[in-house]
């Protein structure tokens, strides 16, 4: 078995729907990790993601049913491709003090569950290298002291309780008919630069 793992960037802010209905504030949640309670991509929806990338592709176009599978005419038939759920490696919070607009924070927990995959498909030990803050570098009020190099990026480990408070944003949505509203509803979204 050969195995990659992609560092996924969002480059627009994203809203994956969990589909539940809710009656809280935000009408659309955005899918979580039922252990971690972080944002998660689920394998379908990466899958779908990459499907139709490909299938678009005029070099892949034809090595699309192979690789994701297909179900024609009632015939299933599974591809060479198995792939993953995506989860949050880190988020963009704004800076409150530093020279940075904003900053990419972890926790511990997203950082050990990132490494272990490493390790389960890789078969390899990740070191992260390890970074340090700029006296007097925070975001939201939390500063920052030490992180780490992975994906290219610098991360900063913020605890967990801290990174709780870090709400997603959200969005209000409208329907305008003729300029006049008709259905407004709010909408939590992974801001562009979360890996």
């Amino acid at each position: 078995m050969k195995a990659i793992i992609v560092c996924l960037e969002c480059i627009t802010n994203m809203h994956v729907g969990n589909g539940d209905v809710n009656y809280n504030i935000i009408d659309n949640e955005v899918e979580k990790d039922p252990v971690t309670g972080y944002p998660t991509i689920n394998a379908s929806g990466v899958k779908g993601a990459l499907r139709e990338y490909f299938s678009v592709d005029p070099v892949w176009k034809s090595k699309v049913n192979e690789m994701f599978g297909s179900d024609e005419r009632g015939n299933s038939t599974p591809g060479m491709l198995k792939i993953l759920g995506a989860g949050m490696i880190a988020i963009p919070a704004r800076a409150s003090k530093g020279a940075a607009p904003y900053y990419l924070v972890t926790t511990n927990a997203a950082l050990e569950a990132f490494k272990d995959q490493i390790e389960t498909f890789l078969n390899k030990e990740e070191v992260f290298e390890p970074i340090t803050a700029q006296k007097g570098c925070a975001v939201e009020g939390i500063e920052l002291t030490a992180g780490v190099r992975a994906c290219g990026k610098e991360l900063f480990v913020i605890e967990e309780k801290n990174f709780r408070k870090l709400a997603l944003p959200v969005m209000a949505r409208n329907k305008l008919d003729n300029g006049i509203s008709k259905n407004l509803w709010y909408e939590e979204v992974v801001p562009h630069k979360s890996l």
